[in-house]
């Protein structure tokens, strides 16, 4: 667990803000190498990893610590910025000892990382320059498509937040955050909180400003940056929980279905192309409900049915439930086949 100390000074800086594209699209390299939360991201995953580069993926892990738990702290190197290339500017053009320092503290994934990689790490400028150019790439494929949706997800996110500080005051913000954090004023508790960079049971805020930043793809527990050099705290926490906002997220465009768009051939000889249709639409909409998937895949509601049984007893889908409502998912056996058999779904 992590404890963050406020004085009454700290807690009339506290603020909650949308940090932009690239922080969103670092948590997302993060997200799009693990498996967890399936129902939010399984549709998500298949789509966005095959297509990330070479490049990309060693950027992936070198700033997200899929490996190590570690993340770079872009988030106060950065700050708040509504456009991914200007957030790339900025950290390519950040004081090479600020670079140095904070990629020092961050753990070595498993393996030799490329050479390239080295050299961002020794903040050498042809590398930064590449890495922002893989950087680009991972936003371009992973956020770009859904970035309006998504930041509009999270201003409304703020704007409810806002209410509650407006309505009840910093400890009614800070209240609001359980089960994530629990407010014992003056202390925030993080439970099941890792430190990295601040190893200490004991964090104190200290006169700097304290951001909340709402993150589609931050996970069930708050991360905390707070680099030496920075005037500002920023704590990114879960915004994003419902499988039904999800799938409206991660939806492609209204106009595009996989009942009229190929499927891939390897992929029909092996199940069917009805079925095969209906394991693609359940990867283009994830939590999608059988009436939806009988629309997309342009089948009656009947024969949805029987095909995601099918599907479902094959182990490629799982059966969740959000209230009363059914909603059809793809399995981690679903995410492989599709990766094996070359499936792009709709919207990538």
């Amino acid at each position: 667990m992590l404890r963050i100390h406020f004085t009454a000074e700290d807690r009339a800086q506290v603020r909650v803000m949308v940090l932009g594209p690239l922080s969103e699209t670092q948590l997302g390299l993060r997200t799009v190498q693990w498996r967890d939360r399936a129902v939010l991201f399984g549709g998500w995953r298949a789509r966005t990893g095959p297509r990330i580069s070479a490049d990309g993926r060693e950027t992936a892990r070198f700033l997200s610590g899929a490996t190590c738990g570690g993340l770079v702290d872009l988030f106060t190197l950065v700050g708040a910025v509504g456009c991914v290339d200007e957030g790339i500017e900025r950290l390519i053009s950040a004081p090479a000892l600020r670079l140095r320092t904070e990629f020092s503290v961050k753990p070595r994934a498993s393996g030799r990382p490329s050479p390239w990689l080295t050299e961002v790490t020794d903040a050498a400028p042809q590398a930064l320059q590449r890495l922002g150019v893989a950087l680009q790439h991972c936003h371009r494929v992973a956020v770009a498509p859904y970035w309006p949706r998504i930041d509009q997800h999270l201003q409304g996110e703020v704007a409810r937040r806002g209410r509650l500080m407006a309505q009840g005051g910093v400890g009614a913000l800070l209240g609001s955050l359980r089960p994530m954090a629990v407010w014992n004023p003056p202390v925030l508790e993080i439970p099941g909180y890792r430190p990295l960079v601040h190893p200490e049971a004991d964090f104190h805020v200290s006169g700097r400003s304290f951001v909340l930043a709402p993150s589609v793809f931050c996970g069930p527990v708050p991360q905390l940056f707070a680099s030496p050099q920075a005037d500002t705290v920023v704590m990114a926490y879960q915004a994003l929980h419902n499988p039904v906002d999800a799938a409206a997220l991660w939806a492609p465009p209204a106009d595009t279905r996989r009942g009229d768009a190929p499927v891939p051939p390897a992929l029909t000889a092996l199940l069917g192309r009805s079925r095969a249709i209906v394991l693609c639409v359940i990867a283009d909409h994830p939590a999608c409900t059988t009436t939806q998937l009988a629309q997309r895949a342009g089948i009656s509601p009947a024969s949805a049915s029987e095909h995601a049984t099918t599907l479902r007893k094959a182990g490629l889908t799982a059966l969740t439930r959000e209230r009363r409502t059914a909603l059809h998912t793809l399995t981690h056996l679903g995410l492989t086949l599709l990766s094996t058999n070359g499936s792009a779904p709709a919207g990538s």
